[in-house]
């Protein structure tokens, strides 16, 4: 029997740098970054050498005669390598490089087609890796639970000598067998499985695919994946070529400003060409830096102005990247209507976060407020959730509407998170002004300071005070109130406290300043409570609670029986907006869809 194993290993940070690089170059290679856009005449077409996937996909029945056992619905048949340049009987090696970021069981399958005969399988389902291969009249299966490294990450080289077919996993070889049946005449398919994941696609899972038209050696698979892990280590999305790891990046919107900020592989000047209509006249010139992050302030604009704007940018050694045309408005003055959107907890799914992001470009936002858990635990030895997840499903639209975040649990170092986020202070909490509405941006990670005599809740008790906001609404991450079923007690067991306990203080402050609304995620539902005062509910005076942590991370559920505070609770992935008309304001909340699932209004 043959015995292959299949991939899912994880390949991320650990100390170390490469050996000498002995690799051989593969004949064909695919990268599967940057497979969203936004649509129409909005995309902004970033690829920079990587191909997409759906390219490949192919329509017709591919799955013939042997049952493999995953007995899963088929999401996507795809055929990448070219015929010509694959002769399975002599020697090859094939690469693959994985990331499953997702709770749910979700899988591929590389299937050895000959005609009418499905000869061999190689299968990733959830936590198992497959191997399948006919024997004589029998399909005969081995199964063994896969070996994440790092957590989320496969590096898997399956190697042919001509005569032993070799499984390496991370570097290191995991099962050997003599081919007893030739491969020549057979074709190599991909198969998706990700019927358990809304919106989820086999780029999503499949980062890298390489075919070499030899046999490697031990030493040049070791080099390979020390090559891919120190790249993953640096968040950089191509091993060599100079490129974008994070789009133009719009935040701390003004009426006559705007911050930008976006990341390259290497050190590069650039210059930010802009106007309020084309040709670009004005110019804003950014030198390089070793951080490579870059970051600039546009000053002077007109207030609730359209601007296009154009990043040239150009590498030491000559590189060059020239993003396309984008557009963003400055801030309207008082008094104007303006309508923003809430997105939280986008976390560990660019498929989701991409949803989000084309349904909210269909309602052209003024700009986003994010609240937290950006990414599921981008610390700072975890760069790849920013570039490789973050920034791959929300990007394109972050690059034309501007967004303002508070920090999660997930970004609570505040490494990458502040480099992001020049605007933030040291500290992640300030204050953001856009029209007649106050924004207090709390960093609720640090939790202890926003209980009375803390440097947060002074600083909060102070900004309401001054406000002259006729609109106020308080941003945290985590929960004042909460219908969660077990993240502050067990209710299959036993009362709940509904909420954080430390924030007890925090309410208190924010319902006798009158604050309009508090928005919240970190738990992934959703739930609106009715307004809120002094431990009732107050329909004149008090403050609405808006937890809307559904934007990507694991769902989670609600308690057996109703809180008493909860208006509207829903359990699905869903998305805010928040629109301002003089003295009303109606928030919507909507699933990834497009449809209404909840909405409310204040007048004053």
């Amino acid at each position: 029997m043959l015995t292959l194993f299949l991939f899912f290993s994880l390949i991320l940070p650990q100390s170390g740098h490469s050996e000498v690089d002995t690799a051989a170059k593969p004949i064909q290679e695919f990268w599967f970054w940057n497979q969203y856009d936004l649509p129409r005449k909005a995309k902004t077409g970033t690829s920079e050498g990587g191909v997409f996937l759906k390219d490949f996909q192919i329509h017709q029945n591919t799955f013939i005669q042997n049952q493999n056992s995953l007995n899963q619905p088929v999401t996507g048949s795809y055929r990448l390598f070219d015929e010509e340049k694959t002769d399975f009987s002599k020697p090859f090696s094939l690469e693959f490089l994985l990331l499953n970021h997702v709770n749910n069981p979700v899988g591929i399958s590389w299937e050895f087609i000959n005609e009418n005969e499905l000869g061999l399988a190689l299968s990733v389902y959830g936590k198992d890796l497959i191997v399948g291969v006919l024997n004589g009249a029998e399909w005969v299966e081995a199964k063994q639970q896969r070996k994440p490294f790092k957590k989320y990450w496969s590096h898997v080289i399956l190697n042919f000598d001509g005569d032993k077919i070799s499984l390496y996993e991370n570097g290191e070889k995991v099962s050997e067998q003599k081919i007893v049946f030739p491969l020549k005449g057979y074709q190599l398919v991909l198969k998706g499985f990700f019927e358990n994941e809304l919106y989820m696609e086999t780029h999503n899972l499949l980062k890298k695919a390489a075919h070499y038209p030899t046999s490697l050696t031990e030493v040049a698979i070791k080099s390979t994946f020390q090559n891919i892990r120190s790249q993953i280590e640096s968040g950089k999305l191509f091993p060599d070529k100079f490129h974008l790891m994070a789009w133009p990046y719009l935040s701390y919107i003004q009426e006559n400003s705007i911050r930008m900020v976006w990341e390259t592989d290497r050190s590069a000047k650039a210059t930010v060409k802009f106007g309020e209509k084309l040709p670009l006249e004005n110019l804003s010139t950014v030198s390089s830096n070793d951080q490579n992050i870059h970051s600039t302030i546009l000053e002077g604009l007109k207030s609730g102005t359209t601007y296009f704007y154009q990043v040239d940018m150009e590498s030491k050694e000559g590189g060059k990247i020239i993003t396309p045309v984008l557009t963003f408005q400055t801030a309207k003055p008082k008094g104007n209507p303006f309508l923003f959107g809430i997105v939280s907890d986008t976390e560990s799914r660019p498929q989701i976060n991409n949803q989000v992001a084309q349904r909210l470009w269909e309602e052209r936002p003024d700009f986003l407020v994010h609240l937290g858990d950006l990414t599921d635990g981008g610390f700072k030895d975890f760069k790849f959730e920013w570039t490789m997840e973050y920034f791959q499903g929300i990007g394109p639209l972050t690059s034309r509407v501007p967004i303002v975040t508070v920090p999660g649990n997930g970004d609570a170092d505040l490494h990458w998170y502040n480099q992001y986020h020049p605007d933030a202070g040291e500290k992640a909490f300030f204050r953001f002004e856009y029209g007649e509405a106050s924004f207090f941006m709390l960093n609720s990670n640090l939790i202890k300071e926003l209980q009375k005599g803390g440097d947060q809740y002074q600083w909060l008790e102070n900004e309401l005070m001054i406000s002259e906001g006729k609109w106020k609404f308080v941003v945290l991450h985590h929960a004042p109130h909460s219908a969660d079923e077990d993240d502050y007690g067990n209710t299959w067991e036993g009362p709940g406290k509904q909420g954080d306990p430390q924030l007890k203080d925090l309410t208190s402050l924010v319902e006798a300043n009158e604050v309009d609304m508090v928005f919240f995620g970190h738990l992934h539902t959703y739930m609106r409570s009715h307004p809120l005062k002094a431990g009732k509910v107050d329909k004149e005076n008090g403050t609405v609670y808006v937890q809307a942590g559904g934007s990507g991370g694991n769902l989670e559920d609600n308690a057996p029986t109703r809180t008493w505070f909860t208006a509207k609770n829903f359990r699905r992935h869903h998305y805010c907006t928040v629109q301002i008309v003089n003295n009303e304001l109606e928030l919507r909340t909507y699933n990834l869809e497009g449809e209404i699932i909840d909405v409310f209004g204040i007048k004053k």
